[in-house]
């Protein structure tokens, strides 16, 4: 790569040869980056304008798949090493490669997903030594040849994740990051050079396979080596687009499929016991951890439920005092938490706070009593939940008259039916629910829900690599969703910080809803789903999908559809009614827009399809009858019927 400019942060001075090899003098900083920027190398292009664009398995604009970065000794470096440094060495912690269009200042980031190198220093744990650990942002690890020969030159290859198409006036910006704790180890003497050759020509330092060709002077297929045979058709493979998805998706349900094995062997849990001398504990002086103060004793609150002194030395006497008869407390926190959930707030309208400082309940007796109800029958929540969203107060409606809303704003008489935003998990799972995606499964590991691209990477400096789930794990419930306390799953929008303890539901109401609404895989997939069982008469949503009011219809859903019948379909799976003649007005309307316009954008139809998991991408029906139900799928999960509790 020949620099159109060449950067150092810290004052390095870098001048190019013509060989292309950059040599560092001037400053030597403790720590410096590098920053190299390029146009695409002409011999490159050359290639690509020369051979044309290729057939539909092979790139359509000339690209890179990876670059390689040689470090040279130097009469000039400490002891004729590698780097100017004090011991001659070179601590290279991390790599970027970006893209900018020429003349402009917006960056794009490219991923890397794979380095080797000649040698590596053998690191212990988060150390310096893999060439690996210059694809994270962290400073604490790297690449460095200490410990081997320092004074031949040492070479490393960069593999990206996917193959980078460039337009005529992209420029390629490499930036070198010395930045190690230990400091004075910049790199003195590189070279950086690029291909474009796909498969393992990028992953290994073997020479490539059309370079082994080139050597044997004439291609004889007979004559051929196996070995090289082997390679061609490798990479041959490696540039068709349809064979490398598929591969793709293979190797992520097999890596799925091997962590769900290890998650049904036998696992290794941590488990309590009590101790036979038990550990002393002290109340800490202005809580300072090691200024102990006055001992303290097991016990519990006796304003709550005082208990003999004798029975609070276990955490399971401990238990029996919270379940016990005669604890006014837990029994009434749980009824509060069920009638907060069904209602959208409590018969307690503090669910932290039971003490003095919170409100009274609105209605005590009826707390009371289900208090009681749920103790009598055994703790049987879902015994309590059925009896709350049977009796008459839930199934009142929302309506509400002006003079109603005067007297009792927040509905504390519970004089109508609740009416609140659904928290975004049950948005998600009604939607899954609506269209049949929804995989009831009880049990079993968690699921990576799917995820923007960057979310992981910004959050863990690169060195964690979020993969979404694949197959019908990716549509379990919101449950099983895997969690990272600094990263959670990014549709659920209204969820707990997970800091500290909160046992308030967050109902929000933000323009989060609707970019979630419409921009989320689980929904838009639940729409294409919901679109192609509209489209075709073949194809049926689950049983447990069905909604009510179909499954309890004494007339059964026909065949084949009509335009308004298959509108009327998706609106039922959604929001368990018929829609009026004026919500079906509009439905047809928007329909009719979004279906010329993809009868006459075949192309935009397919892409619109085309996202989230092979398996539900194709469709036996038209692609433009879809993508508009679709689009009409899409509006009415928007509906505020759709995502509230009403």
């Amino acid at each position: 790569m020949q620099a159109t400019s060449l950067h150092a942060v810290e004052g390095t001075v870098l001048t190019q040869e013509p060989d292309a090899i950059v040599q560092a003098s001037g400053p030597n900083p403790r720590q410096e980056d590098y920053r190299l920027v390029a146009s695409l190398p002409e011999t490159l292009q050359r290639r690509f304008a020369k051979h044309g664009p290729p057939t539909d398995a092979g790139p359509t604009q000339p690209r890179i798949t990876g670059f390689r970065l040689e470090v040279f000794p130097h009469a000039s470096h400490t002891d004729g090493k590698l780097s100017r440094g004090a011991q001659g060495e070179f601590v290279l912690t991390n790599v970027k490669l970006q893209i900018r269009p020429r003349g402009r200042s917006q960056l794009r980031d490219i991923d890397i997903a794979a380095a080797v190198a000649d040698v590596e220093r053998q690191a212990k744990g988060r150390d310096y030594g893999k060439v690996g650990d210059t694809l994270d942002d962290d400073p604490r690890n790297g690449w460095t040849t200490q410990s081997h020969d320092a004074t031949i030159p040492h070479v490393a290859v960069f593999s990206l994740a996917e193959p980078v198409h460039l337009a005529d006036d992209d420029e390629l910006i490499l930036v070198l990051f010395h930045r190690s704790t230990v400091g004075d180890a910049n790199i003195g003497r590189f070279r950086l050079s690029v291909t474009d050759q796909p498969g393992d020509a990028v992953r290994t330092l073997a020479p490539m396979p059309l370079e082994q060709l080139a050597s044997v002077g004439g291609i004889d297929p007979d004559a051929m080596d196996g070995k090289l045979r082997t390679r061609l058709h490798e990479q041959f493979l490696a540039d068709h687009s349809g064979y490398v998805q598929a591969k793709q998706h293979l190797e992520r349900a097999e890596r799925q499929l091997a962590e769900v094995k290890r998650a049904s062997g036998e696992q290794s849990v941590m488990v309590l016991a009590e101790r036979e001398d038990p550990r002393q504990t002290f109340v800490l002086n202005r809580g300072v951890w090691d200024q102990k103060g006055e001992p303290v004793e097991r016990s519990v609150p006796a304003a709550i439920l005082p208990w003999p002194a004798e029975q609070t030395g276990s955490r399971l006497e401990l238990a029996r005092w919270l379940v016990d008869r005669e604890n006014p407390l837990t029994a009434r926190v749980v009824v509060n938490q069920l009638w907060q959930l069904c209602f959208g707030a409590g018969l307690v309208r503090t669910p932290d706070d039971f003490g003095l400082q919170g409100e009274s309940p609105t209605h005590p007796e009826l707390l009371d009593w289900l208090a009681v109800e749920l103790m009598e029958s055994g703790w049987d929540l879902k015994h309590l939940l059925r009896l709350i969203v049977t009796s008459e107060t839930y199934k009142q409606s929302s309506d509400v008259t002006p003079e109603l809303l005067e007297l009792d704003p927040d509905n504390r008489l519970l004089a109508r039916g609740a009416r609140f935003r659904l928290p975004s998990w049950m948005i998600r799972d009604a939607a899954l629910r609506s269209s049949g995606l929804l995989n009831a499964a009880i049990g079993g590991p968690p699921v990576m829900p799917y995820q923007p691209p960057g979310v992981w990477s910004e959050m863990f400096m690169g060195r964690f690599q979020y993969e979404a789930s694949q197959g019908p794990p990716q549509h379990r419930r919101t449950l099983y969703a895997f969690w990272r306390r600094s990263a959670a799953p990014t549709f659920l929008f209204d969820s707990a910080q997970r800091r500290v303890c909160e046992v308030n539901t967050r109902l929000t109401n933000t323009p989060l809803h609707a970019l979630t609404l419409m921009n989320d895989l689980n929904i838009l997939e639940a729409s294409r789903e919901l679109a192609k069982a509209a489209v075709s008469p073949s194809r049926t949503v689950s049983a447990d999908a069905t909604p009510l009011l179909e499954r309890h219809s004494s007339t059964p859903r026909p065949a084949g559809r009509d335009q308004a019948e298959r509108l009327r379909f998706m609106f039922r799976s959604i929001v368990s009614r018929d829609p009026s003649d004026s919500e079906l007005s509009v439905l047809s309307r928007e329909y009719e827009r979004a279906v010329s316009f993809y009868e006459c954008e075949p192309g935009a139809a397919g892409e619109l399809l085309t996202f989230g998991q092979p398996e539900y991408h194709a469709t036996e029906a038209d692609t433009a009858q879809v993508a508009a139900h679709l689009l009409v799928a899409s509006m009415i999960f928007n509906l505020d019927e759709a995502i509230n509790h009403e």
